[in-house]
């Protein structure tokens, strides 16, 4: 018996070192040297940081990424980004496609057919955008039978006419024709065939259509008539993926005219720090306004006097000014807090404001915030379905609503000691 686990507990081990050695040589042989486009191959978790062991979403099927060479260390948290993201994440390598694979999934969303960041006059110049974007898109990327489907779903988006009996459905990237390629058909469904009648007063027929960056969290595109603007997410009314910026929600709520009480909050102030100084400065503030006794204001001066671009590697100027931050927060440092550096001292600020984002008065506070922002941002919901069988569509059109989209929320950095990648946002699920 004791033979018997001692024999598979052997094998176990040979299976794992293999699978370890695998990934390894899928590393070096095919990703090493270079950054490299690809997609998202299967689900799996990815992190903030190469050091993190608390994931912070999961990947889906078919999503555009950028393999980030310099800065990936092991196969087990290759550093990627996602189109319009400045974030660095990590993920396992074989959670994504190969490069140069003939299974590789070509891109759908608007910025690959160069239509983000641009405005259009009429829905008839945004659906010839869109065609000559396919057409001018090579076969090896987009082949025959994709390249049919492609313009039949156009159609249908036109019309409501469409008709797939000599198109090879088989093999088409179906999550990246539903998550992205509905991105580009929303706007002419919209405009074509009274999707959001009943949601807005409007006739679309005449809009103006506005697709913004990809770096654009909210809405996916905007449809403007006359003065009124209705911003359009192809995402389903699960909330706001991803983060949003402090400074959209501070200036919206504003704008709103109705944050009453909230706009003399500790939240909202802090907020607004982050959302209008530097990530150092930022970070360093907001916990000051949050704890002044921790963080005092002599102390942040002296961080930030010296603390200039990348530079999170310099010695803290004025250590006894921090002592009792240390003492509370590091305090195994506190021995050699003359060791310490600026880029420790402002992360874990970062990290102290996520926390305390979390729960109690600051939570539901910083809800109450937000739902104000999504009710005034009047977000509407338009998804698109495909029935992978026989390859039809269907639109459904939802308007939107704060207090029913936010389950989850918090302020997360997705910073580390040795990196100032963006500010502090909005974490909403």
């Amino acid at each position: 018996m004791c033979f018997g686990v001692e024999v598979r507990v052997l094998s176990w081990a040979l299976n794992i070192s293999k699978m370890a050695s695998s990934r390894d040589v899928n590393l070096q042989r095919n990703w090493r040297g270079a950054d490299r486009k690809s997609t998202v191959k299967k689900v799996g978790p990815y992190y903030s940081s190469p050091e993190s062991n608390s994931n912070i979403g999961q990947l889906v099927p078919g999503k555009e990424v950028t393999y980030i060479d310099s800065l990936t260390r092991t196969y087990q948290r290759a550093a990627i980004k996602f189109p319009g993201d400045e974030n660095v994440y990590y993920t396992l390598i074989d959670n994504l496609v190969k490069p140069g694979t003939e299974k590789q999934l070509p891109a759908l969303g608007p910025s690959s057919f160069g239509l983000d960041n641009r405005n259009f006059n009429s829905s008839t110049d945004y659906e010839i955008s869109v065609e000559n974007a396919i057409n001018n898109r090579p076969s090896w990327d987009i082949n025959g039978e994709l390249f049919d489907y492609l313009y039949q779903l156009i159609n249908y988006a036109k019309t409501g006419v469409h008709d797939y009996s000599n198109i090879k459905l088989t093999g088409f990237p179906w999550g990246q024709l539903q998550n992205y390629f509905g991105e580009v058909l929303g706007p002419i469904v919209c405009c074509n065939r009274n999707l959001l009648s009943g949601i807005v007063p409007s006739s679309l027929g005449s809009a103006k259509i506005y697709m913004p960056p990809d770096s654009e969290r909210l809405y996916d595109y905007k449809l403007i008539v006359g003065n009124d603007e209705y911003l359009i997410s192809a995402k389903s009314a699960r909330g706001v993926s991803n983060q949003v910026k402090p400074q959209f929600v501070t200036q919206a709520t504003e704008d709103s005219g109705k944050l009453g009480s909230l706009r003399t909050t500790t939240e909202f102030n802090l907020l607004k720090i982050l959302g209008s100084e530097t990530v150092v400065s930022g970070a360093l503030n907001g916990w000051g306004l949050i704890a002044p006794n921790e963080m005092p204001s002599d102390a942040i001066q002296s961080i930030t006097s010296i603390y200039r671009g990348e530079s999170h590697s310099k010695k803290l100027p004025n250590p006894e000014l921090l002592i009792p931050f240390v003492k509370k927060y590091m305090p195994s440092r506190i021995s050699q807090i003359e060791n310490i550096t600026v880029g420790e001292i402002r992360y874990k600020c970062e990290q102290l404001i996520e926390n305390w984002s979390k729960s109690g008065i600051a939570n539901t506070t910083l809800k109450k915030i937000f739902n104000l922002y999504l009710n005034e941002s009047r977000v509407i919901y338009v998804k698109m379905n495909i029935n992978k069988t026989d390859g039809h569509p269907s639109f459904t059109a939802s308007a939107g609503g704060g207090s029913t989209l936010v389950n989850s929320l918090y302020l997360r950095s997705s910073n580390y000691a040795t990196r100032t990648a963006d500010r502090i946002g909005f974490q909403v699920s």
